[in-house]
């Protein structure tokens, strides 16, 4: 008999796989499992030689079981090596790609469908489950579970987007050509004709899809946002904050796009350092990340870039005066992970974007400061961090973007 207490998680890189992939349905999955929940999860296996994900503790409970499938997309092309035999195998799995798939070459989760469809269909039959929730990237998985409505069209089937597919700026896309581009149009068509309800964490890519499904016709499913959230269980209490110090915590990769606003903080540093050492020297930034592919800050005495550092980020985030946001152009509308859980933590935002919804829910709800274009503000807002930023809302309901409230949110689709 089927139980509505039964769901099954399609996510390509699910814990204890690296990468911030994993991490939103690591926490849907850990919620879930917690309200009684037994929840399958299809996921690829662990790509050799990479470091465990920083969620793989919380998806350690008996109500999660973990259904891991063999890679089928070539490692040596995902993971590129530098040496000169992994170049020319490179090459050739590019060319062996360019010529089997109509689409993208770019996803990794190519080849892996007849896999994914043979593990969900015996367990839609043998655990009689009625609810699929499949989060992409990577996309041509998406389009694989979502085959399954054909066979099993009693099913649930969430689709949720993290990113943008077909206007992203990465996985290939922007260098499509036009039979390309229109492989994965049909792929996104189908699959928003075959969900049942498609999720995103932000309102304007909910909006673009909403429209592209519009505009292709056929069947249409509901649309929803469902923000990403902090977990409560994450966060440290507040500490003491170094007397003398205006400590500026950082933490997550540092965007594909980003240097412009990586030159917008070092002008803007470079400048307050001539005008007003006494102030400069009060200043310790502390950037987290395991993506630095950019030199930017590299000079600045008062910066030091570090590597990521998982869970340990809530302990420095308890001992910062403020916190930074850093985003490109591409994301200036994009409330992430790191947004919500350093919100939690009740700190300033000091945010480097360009005018989007990030910098809007920022100053409507005084929740910290807009570095300028041409980065004058920067002394002010140093100086009134240094005064206890008393703009700053203390009390703003965060808890409105707690795990439990935003995972409530999702159940509200199951059947």
């Amino acid at each position: 008999m089927a139980t509505a207490k039964k769901i099954l998680i399609v996510n390509y890189d699910f814990p204890p796989n690296s990468g911030i992939g994993g991490r939103r349905w690591a926490k849907f999955a850990k919620q879930l499992a917690q309200e009684g929940y037994e929840v399958h999860v299809i996921k690829a296996d662990v790509v050799k030689g990479h470091d465990q994900s920083y969620w793989s503790t919380d998806v350690q409970h008996p109500n999660i079981i973990i259904h891991s499938l063999p890679r089928v997309y070539p490692e040596l092309f995902s993971h590129p090596k530098k040496d000169i035999l992994s170049r020319l195998k490179y090459r050739w799995y590019r060319r062996q790609l360019e010529k089997t798939e109509k689409g993208t070459i770019y996803d990794i989760s190519i080849g892996w469908g007849k896999s994914l469809i043979d593990v969900a269909s015996r367990l839609i039959e043998k655990e009689y489950i009625q609810n699929i929730c499949a989060t992409g990237a990577p996309w041509r998985m998406l389009y694989d579970t979502a085959r399954l409505k054909e066979k099993y069209p009693h099913i649930r089937l969430i689709v949720d987007y993290r990113d943008p597919w077909l206007n992203a700026k990465n996985y290939g896309m922007p260098g499509l050509d036009q039979a390309r581009r229109k492989e994965e149009e049909r792929k996104q068509t189908y699959i928003l004709q075959h969900a049942d309800v498609v999720i995103t964490p932000y309102e304007y890519l909910t909006k673009e899809l909403q429209e592209f499904a519009q505009k292709q016709g056929g069947r249409q499913p509901m649309f929803q946002v469902i923000t990403h959230c902090f977990d409560p269980s994450d966060l440290l209490p507040a500490a003491a904050i170094q007397q003398n110090k205006i400590r500026i915590i950082y933490g997550g990769d540092l965007y594909t796009g980003i240097q412009g606003e990586l030159q917008l903080l070092k002008k803007s540093l470079d400048q307050l350092r001539m005008t007003d050492s006494a102030l400069y020297n009060l200043i310790d930034i502390s950037i987290f990340t395991n993506k630095n592919e950019d030199d930017t800050l590299r000079d600045l005495s008062c910066v030091k870039v570090r590597a990521g550092i998982g869970k340990k980020i809530f302990k420095e985030l308890s001992e910062a005066s403020a916190t930074l946001i850093i985003l490109p152009n591409n994301k200036k509308d994009d409330r992430t992970t790191k947004f919500f859980e350093t919100m939690a933590c009740r700190k300033p935002f000091i945010v480097i974007s360009e005018e989007g919804e990030v910098t809007k829910f920022v100053r409507e709800n005084n929740l910290g400061y807009v570095l300028e274009r041409n980065g004058n503000n920067l002394a002010e807002i140093l100086q009134d961090i240094e005064k206890g930023s008393p703009k700053f809302d203390k009390n703003f309901p965060v808890d409105t973007y707690s795990l439990p409230v935003v995972t409530s949110q999702l159940k509200a689709f199951f059947i």
